[in-house]
């Protein structure tokens, strides 16, 4: 069977000091931006001229308070706009990965999905940009979530010291992300309570929206969104094995 991906992300590796994307795709390397434009949409929205990309500012705690400094859409009339702190959709860290969905202000149904890491600061690796577009189709993901079918975006960061890979699944309302890394020694979280006791979740404490992580064949999986944690048990619950070919989608 022919699967059809929604995919609109951007993509940053190795990001030091201010750069600036183009919104037409290019190579991909260490060092640029890559933009991957698929979808289409009939709502109003600014003309983009590109957007500039900055380091995070020094000292700097909150996810929340790294994006909205630091990234900034520029217009073809010659204004700029940052992200709204009012906009997340959720932020979840858990040691030193981050990953924040954010209205993003150049249209009403555009978002971005950002990924960091931190050592002495934080440090972007990756931006989906997304849009829920009306000329695109929803995918049939086979999983445990209220709608039988959401606009899925694949991403991966391959470059990294920890190899990453993530699913952002979404519609009109809601907005989750499936990541899935190596494993490692992980310090934060609260184990769940639940009846199938074999079947560990930890609780991730997040400012905003809920998030969840567990462990399968290796892998380090962590299930984050701007649904109620239920929605995210059920969710981890249906999802197939970490090793699966078409992880996390279920036929």
């Amino acid at each position: 069977m022919k699967r059809r991906w929604v995919i609109a992300s951007l993509a940053v590796f190795g990001l030091s000091g201010c750069m600036a994307e183009t919104p037409a795709p290019i190579e991909r390397t260490e060092s640029e931006v890559t933009s991957n434009e698929e979808t289409e949409s009939t709502s109003e929205e600014k003309d983009v001229f590109g957007s500039v990309i900055e380091d995070v500012p020094k000292g700097t705690v909150r996810l929340v308070d790294a994006v909205t400094a630091q990234y900034t859409l520029q217009y073809t009339d010659g204004t700029s706009e940052q992200p709204s702190k009012e906009g997340v959709f959720y932020e979840t860290v858990l040691d030193n990965l981050g990953l924040i969905a954010i209205r993003l202000p150049d249209r009403d149904d555009s978002f971005g999905v950002f990924n960091y890491s931190r050592g002495e600061e934080w440090m972007l690796h990756g931006i989906q940009h997304l849009t829920v577009s009306k000329a695109a189709e929803k995918v049939r993901h086979g999983l445990d979530l209220p709608e039988a079918e959401l606009f899925i975006a694949h991403f991966e960061m391959n470059q990294l010291e920890r190899p990453v890979e993530m699913w952002t699944l979404y519609d009109e309302t809601e907005r989750i992300t499936i990541l899935s890394t190596d494993s490692f020694s992980v310090t934060g979280g609260e184990l769940i309570d639940r009846r199938d006791v074999s079947n560990e979740r930890y609780r991730l404490n997040q400012p905003v929206g809920n998030g969840l992580y567990y462990f399968d064949q290796g892998r380090l999986i962590v299930v984050t969104g701007n649904v109620s944690e239920e929605t995210l048990l059920d969710l981890s619950d249906s999802l197939p094995e970490a090793s699966s070919a078409d992880f996390p989608i279920k036929e």
